[in-house]
C-alpha cells in the first residue's frame, strides 16, 4: 500500500458557526462549506485559531465534525484538530471523532491535526508518536505555532518543535505534514529536516508570510472564509499550478492586484480575525449569528471596510436567512 500523501494547495481554516444557544449552526455551516469547498483542497475543522478549537466543548467539537461530514461527504479531505490538554485527552478526542465519523459511514479522507507542544515537551515526542500512529488508521499532520504556545502561559521550555525532533518524526510514514507558523529561518531548517520525505507537506499557517515567501506545499487560511476564490487563485499561482494562465500577458499584473486585495483584507481583520469574519458572514446571511467563544468588541468600521473591499472583488453577496 502506498504511503498516505497530504493535499497540496489551499486549506480553509474554517470558522465554527454557532447558533444563539451555543450549539453548532448546522444550516450556516452547510452554506459556508458549500461556498468554500469549490476553491479549496481541504477543510480544517476546529482549528486553534479560525475554528476556536480551544474554546469549544467536547460536545461542540463532535457536533461540528458530524455536521461537517454530512455536508462534505468525502468531496475533499477533512483535517480535524484533535489536541487536548493531555496525551490521554488527545487520544480520547481522536477516538470520539472517529466513532462519530464511523457511525455515519463517512468514507472520505480524514487527517488528524495535533499541536503536540500544547500538552507535551519535545522530550519523548518520537516515542509518543510511535505509539500513537500504531493505533491510528488515519495519518497525522503536526501543528507548530510558537505564538499560540507562548500565549498559553505554560512553563514549557520551548514553543517550537525542535528541528532534530521534526527530522525524527518525519520518518514515520503516517506523519505526513506540518502546519507551520514562525520565522523563515526555522521554516528553512524544517524543510531541510524533512527533505528525506518527498511528499512531506509543510503548510504556511501565516497568510502574510505566504504572500511574501510562499511555501511549495500550500496555505492554511482563515481569510478563505471571506474570499475563497481569491485565495485559491493566489495559492495556485504561488505554487505554479495555474497551467497555461502563466503565459497570459497580463498574468503578473493580475497576481499583483490580487495579492494587494488579500493584503488589504488581512490588514482589516488581522487584529481580531474570527470575530470580524463571523460578523461579516453573519451580515451576508451565510451564518446565523456572529457568536464567538470569547468576548468581542464593536467592529462597525472594520466591517464596513471589509464590505467595500469584498464588494469590489465580487466576494460580498447577501443571502438573507
Amino acid at each position: 500500500m502506498a504511503d498516505p500523501i497530504a493535499p497540496r494547495g489551499l486549506i480553509a481554516d474554517l470558522i465554527t458557526p454557532l447558533g444563539s444557544d451555543g450549539a453548532i449552526d448546522g444550516p450556516g455551516l452547510e452554506r459556508l462549506l458549500n461556498r468554500v469547498i469549490p476553491y479549496v483542497e481541504a477543510v480544517f475543522l476546529a482549528g486553534p485559531h479560525g475554528g476556536e478549537g480551544k474554546g469549544l466543548s467536547s460536545d461542540q467539537r463532535s457536533e461540528l465534525v458530524e455536521k461537517a461530514g454530512v455536508v462534505i461527504q468525502g468531496r475533499i479531505p477533512l483535517l480535524i484538530w484533535v489536541t487536548g490538554d493531555t496525551e490521554e485527552s488527545t487520544r480520547d478526542n481522536i477516538l470520539v471523532f472517529k466513532k462519530c465519523l464511523d457511525g455515519m459511514g463517512y468514507t472520505g479522507r480524514v487527517l488528524w491535526v495535533d499541536t503536540p507542544l500544547f500538552y507535551h515537551s519535545n522530550r519523548g515526542l518520537q516515542a509518543y508518536y510511535r505509539d500513537l500512529t500504531q493505533i491510528l488508521e488515519e495519518p497525522v499532520v503536526l501543528h507548530n505555532d510558537p505564538g499560540f504556545i507562548q500565549g498559553l502561559g505554560k512553563p514549557l521550555k520551548r514553543s517550537n518543535i525542535r528541528t532534530g525532533i521534526l527530522k525524527e518524526l518525519a520518518v514515520f510514514k503516517d506523519i505526513i505534514g506540518l502546519i507551520f507558523s514562525g520565522t523563515l529561518d526555522r521554516a528553512h531548517n524544517y524543510n531541510k529536516a524533512s527533505r528525506g520525505r518527498a511528499h512531506f507537506r509543510i503548510y504556511d499557517g501565516d497568510e502574510t508570510q505566504f504572500l511574501e515567501h510562499p511555501s511549495m506545499s500550500g496555505l492554511v487560511s482563515v481569510g478563505s472564509n471571506l474570499a475563497p476564490r481569491a485565495w485559491q487563485k493566489i495559492t495556485l499561482s504561488s505554487l505554479q499550478l495555474t497551467g497555461g494562465q502563466k503565459h497570459y500577458p497580463d498574468h503578473l499584473h493580475q497576481v499583483l492586484e490580487l495579492g494587494q486585495y488579500l493584503r488589504d483584507l488581512k490588514g482589516v481583520y488581522q487584529q481580531m480575525p474570527v470575530a470580524l469574519i463571523k460578523e461579516t458572514l453573519s451580515d451576508m446571511g451565510i451564518i446565523e449569528t456572529p457568536l464567538c467563544t470569547f468576548p468581542s468588541e464593536d467592529m462597525k468600521e472594520q466591517k464596513k471596510r471589509l464590505k467595500e473591499l469584498m464588494t469590489g472583488y465580487g466576494d460580498y453577496e447577501e443571502d438573507h436567512l
